[in-house]
């Protein structure tokens, strides 16, 4: 990517990491936005040491070559000069994804950053729902997605994240705290025809500005994807559904999330204190990162046994729920929660 404008340096900054930014000062600022409200953007560099992510820079001598491949995604081509602590995006073309691809690497530095610091990375979603902060557990299509927009819709309750939360215990390790990276939302075409009506659904699609939705169809057409899926932005997300994203909540119950295919099979059941442990590693993801895990993660192992050791004392619940009731369901697990848990 070579841009009309000349680049900028700017800092990010989490409480895992510091990393900088060189980039066109329009690439910082829609990076900024798409960050919020997990990550900051400064202007000014970070100072030595810290990893700098560059876009429309040339590549150092010692970069190497580092492709990116994610499903139904054009390959994201990175050059990654380790001594010199320096990570550089050279395709796709196009601010779009020069925004997309260095976003990407600031998640992945500073999350392995996190992971570092003992944090435990669970497939779940995390969202406060009537006061009562409830991580939604489970596996690529367990409905996590559809469950949570189907709670915060017009602000009824606000999500720290959808698919992947980290995870540490609190100060008095007797309690857990989840928080959310900026990352897209991977959302079924027909979770927005559920809750919209497939005429808005179509409108809302068409104003989505993720670059990979301009492929994912192709998905969808060779049959890998029935359903059908895009990606939305954070600040997307909040504008369609009317409703806040947050950083972090407080964790308050587990919930085992699984689509039911017929409203007899729906169940909604506590787990006892002894097959929890088993339940959750199910489900703990092994890297921090689905892509780009080569900036170290390897965990504390005492910080990491207190967060899970937290978490297995939390209560904790399987569900399982008609996708084409999901606004009723999110009542009914609202409603057996706070009769379950006492109030914060």
């Amino acid at each position: 990517m070579r841009p009309a404008e000349p680049v900028g340096q700017y800092t990010v900054h989490s409480r895992f990491a510091t990393t900088g930014l060189t980039c066109p000062p329009s690439v910082a600022a829609e990076i900024d936005r798409l960050a919020r409200p997990y990550l900051a953007v400064d202007p000014g560099p970070p100072g030595p040491g810290h990893w700098q992510l560059s876009a429309g820079v040339t590549p150092s001598p010692g970069a190497v070559p580092e492709p990116v491949t994610a499903l139904g995604e054009p390959t994201v081509e990175y050059a990654v000069d380790h001594a010199a602590r320096r990570l550089f995006h050279l395709a796709p073309d196009g601010a779009a994804w020069a925004c997309q691809s260095l976003l990407r690497a600031t998640r992945a530095v500073h999350r392995s950053a996190a992971a570092r610091d003992g944090m435990l990375f669970l497939h779940a979603g995390l969202v406060e729902l009537n006061g009562l902060g409830v991580a939604l557990v489970g596996g690529s299509r367990a409905g996590k997605t559809s469950f949570v927009m189907a709670a915060v819709l017009d602000g009824q309750g606000v999500m720290v994240c959808n698919d992947d939360v980290s995870l540490s215990a609190d100060a008095t390790g007797s309690g857990a705290i989840g928080a959310g990276w900026p990352r897209s939302v991977s959302v079924r075409l027909d979770t927005l025809d559920l809750l919209f009506g497939a005429e808005r659904s179509q409108a809302l699609q068409d104003r989505l500005t993720h670059p990979a939705n301009a492929t994912l169809p192709s998905l969808r057409a060779s049959g890998v994807e029935r359903h059908g899926t895009a990606l939305i932005y954070p600040w997307e997300y909040a504008e369609l559904l009317r409703t806040k994203v947050g950083q972090s909540a407080r964790v308050d119950a587990l919930v085992h999330l699984s689509l039911a295919d017929a409203p007899e099979e729906a169940e909604l059941a506590t787990v006892p204190a002894h097959r929890r442990p088993a339940l959750l590693d199910r489900h703990v993801l092994a890297t921090p990162n689905k892509h780009l895990n080569i900036f170290g993660h390897e965990p504390d192992p005492d910080t990491l046994r207190r967060t899970r050791d937290a978490l297995t004392a939390l209560p904790t619940f399987r569900f399982r729920y008609v996708f084409r009731d999901v606004r009723r369901e999110v009542d009914r697990l609202a409603a057996h929660l706070r009769a379950r848990i006492p109030a914060a």
